[in-house]
């Protein structure tokens, strides 16, 4: 898809998320409140019945307080009515854009109706002010004159109304069959035309005071209401073949792609990236206009004689008023993601291309922060706190956001330069994935410590200094990793202890990371229980505890005791003799080393003893033949066969 045609495409579904950002924001809500004068008494609502008695409002009886529970249903069906609304407009936003075209137009021929039909009832009541004005035959022939440019106004009105429905009803409606849209389109045309122009046909007809002539203002637009009536329905019927199919499978797609990758194709079939930066800059633009900062500052006139001190402190209260407006709804800090998620990418391209990274790598990690800003918003609830606290708290966002940004750059980082470590490649290719590190040691305890002289909350600026300190801690387990490998590759006695020494490290390393995790899982459940609750911190509260805490126990108390058995099982393993030795010409078939000293195994193979060991922390069984080596184990068959051999 072009560029120019996906702008048209955004452009078109553009207003539905303005619809949606409305009703989210309270706008649509507002207009319940304005049916029954429901703003006079609404606060009685959560009034006791003796409060109600002694403190009854003036104008209201008994008669008003019996009429509350029809008014709270009428509130709660506007509210039904509201989410009925946002789930047809995020339906319409993901279906084709030929089908949210016809449905423009049959919200257009309803507006058409309703304009048609005050056209109509407007002439009515103008040719009865001329009738009742005459007096003599020289004003009566004025009426007929001042008659003339009122009605052909009127039919030239309505007949550009018949060439509108003519394209939105009879075309759209017709064209399911040639046969009836060849035949019956210019009919019709010519009945609707009848239809708009009936009250002046009947003007001639049946006289000014005929009780069918005053009806007919709405007679008029009763034919043309059944041909949108049937057009709607057939439009209905064309978006709900189009989406049901999509949830009747939905429990395939979920289980070919999974839950992202639908709702990555969902964004995509919607181009849901554009129309929320197109969303953010319209927004931006609306709320810049209409600021109070551009409406209580100088005249248009005196703009060009301020200081530049004063357009800088202009420009800086425009910013922050603009952007705690965007902070109403989840739909505005969606579209903020969205342009967080380019700066993001824009920022980790260049970070990429200087550590060497592959465009890989690059990909998905803009999409990962700006999914990343909306949680930490749903999570710390920006859009329902007061306006005051709201910059604050997303300043506290995307100070958060960076050092996750981090953790990612340090993982790819970290796979260049181990990689580069166990490879004989130029020494460049060695200090572009340095280059982060110097940069990992200096910048979180700058902002840390710069964080701590503002008053902050000490809850989230624990949270901040202990992630903060996991990077730190990964950034010295690489680097210790990265100086063991350039020193073995140096240094041959190394080379039965690296392993020993590599597992130690990540085993340090991988404590103190477990300890920030079970400090900042207590200083969430700290924050969820006494500062600001919800379900969406609680629920990653949970996804905390089970992917960062339990399962990382679990992983490495699996990985310790899979290794402390290698290394009692390899102890009581007897050596091998020099014939077995040279059965396998001194060779061990793990390092294709030579070996001076070996080890034997139930399956006769003959291994070095340190790497045996270090097999045998990843696998229970033999690198040739793989006979299970559990000491509680007996041989199968195929096994006995083969140690018989």
């Amino acid at each position: 898809m072009s560029t120019v045609k996906r702008l048209f495409v955004v452009l078109g579904r553009l207003p539905l998320l303005f619809i949606v950002d409305s009703i989210l924001k309270g706008t649509l809500s507002n207009w319940a409140y304005s049916f029954g004068d429901f703003q006079s008494w609404d606060s009685y609502f959560f009034k006791s019945t003796d409060e109600l008695d002694n403190d009854l409002p003036t104008g209201l009886d008994e008669d008003v307080l019996q009429q509350q529970p029809y008014h709270i249903i009428a509130i709660i069906l506007w509210n039904l009515f509201l989410v009925l609304v946002i789930i047809s407009s995020l339906i319409l936003i993901c279906s084709p854009i030929e089908s949210l075209l016809e449905v423009y137009g049959c919200c257009l021929g309803f507006s058409l109706l309703i304009f048609s039909y005050h056209c109509n009832k407007r002439l009515i009541h103008g040719l009865g002010q001329l009738n009742q004005e005459k007096t003599d035959y020289d004003i009566k022939e004025t009426k007929h004159v001042s008659k003339m440019p009122s009605m052909s106004i009127n039919i030239l009105t309505q007949l550009f109304i018949v060439l509108a429905f003519d394209q939105i009803c009879i075309v759209g409606t017709l064209y399911r069959n040639k046969m009836l849209a060849k035949v019956a389109r210019y009919p019709i045309d010519i009945f609707l035309f009848i239809s708009f122009t009936l009250p002046i046909f009947l003007h001639s007809i049946l006289g000014d005071k005929h009780i069918i002539y005053l009806w007919s203002p709405k007679l008029s637009i009763f034919l043309p209401l059944v041909l949108l009536l049937i057009h709607s329905f057939f439009v209905i019927l064309t978006i709900i073949a189009i989406v049901f199919p999509v949830m009747r499978n939905v429990k395939v797609f979920l289980r070919e792609m999974g839950i992202d990758g639908l709702l990555m194709r969902l964004m995509e079939q919607a181009n849901m990236a554009w129309l929320l930066r197109i969303f953010f800059l319209s927004k931006v633009v609306y709320y810049s206009a209409t600021s109070t900062v551009i409406a209580e500052g100088p005249a248009y006139s005196e703009m060009f004689h301020l200081k530049w001190s004063e357009v800088f402190s202009m420009s800086k209260l425009l910013v922050l008023e603009v952007v705690n407006t965007m902070c109403e709804t989840i739909l505005s800090v969606m579209s903020m993601a969205s342009i967080i998620s380019i700066i993001s990418g824009g920022c980790l391209s260049v970070i990429y291309n200087i550590i060497g990274a592959n465009e890989e790598e690059e990909s998905f990690q803009p999409a990962v922060s700006g999914f990343l800003f909306v949680l930490l918003a749903m999570q710390t609830g920006i859009t329902s706190i007061a306006s005051e606290a709201r910059l604050q708290l997303l300043f506290q966002n995307c100070i958060l956001l960076l050092v996750a940004n981090q953790h990612f750059i340090q993982t790819v980082a970290a796979e260049l330069l181990l990689k580069a470590s166990t490879d004989d490649i130029l020494i460049k290719k060695h200090l572009r994935p340095l280059l982060p590190y110097f940069f990992f040691f200096s910048f979180p305890f700058l902002v840390v410590l710069r964080l701590w002289q503002y008053p902050f909350r000490i809850s989230w600026l624990l949270a901040i200094s202990a992630f903060s300190l996991e990077l730190v801690i990964k950034s010295i387990t690489t680097l210790a990793i990265y100086s063991l490998n350039m020193l073995q590759s140096h240094i041959h006695y190394l080379h039965e202890h690296l392993d020993d020494f590599n597992f130690y490290i990540k085993a340090v390393c991988g404590c103190l990371e477990f300890c920030c995790g079970i400090f900042l899982f207590l200083n969430g459940a700290y924050i969820f229980i006494f500062e600001s609750g919800g379900i969406i911190r609680f629920v990653m509260m949970i996804i905390h505890l089970y992917c960062n805490i339990y399962q990382t126990a679990v992983k490495g108390l699996a990985t310790y005791k899979l290794r402390q058995s290698a290394w009692e099982k390899v102890n009581k393993l007897p050596p091998a003799s020099q014939e077995q030795l040279d059965e396998n010409d001194d060779i061990c078939p793990i390092c294709y080393q030579d070996m001076t000293e070996a080890v034997v195994v139930r399956c006769s193979h003959v291994f070095h003893k340190n790497c045996l060991q270090k097999w045998l922390s990843i696998k229970e069984n033999c690198p040739l033949c793989h006979v299970d080596l559990r000491e509680n184990v007996e041989p199968k068959s195929n096994d006995t066969e083969e140690l018989a051999r």
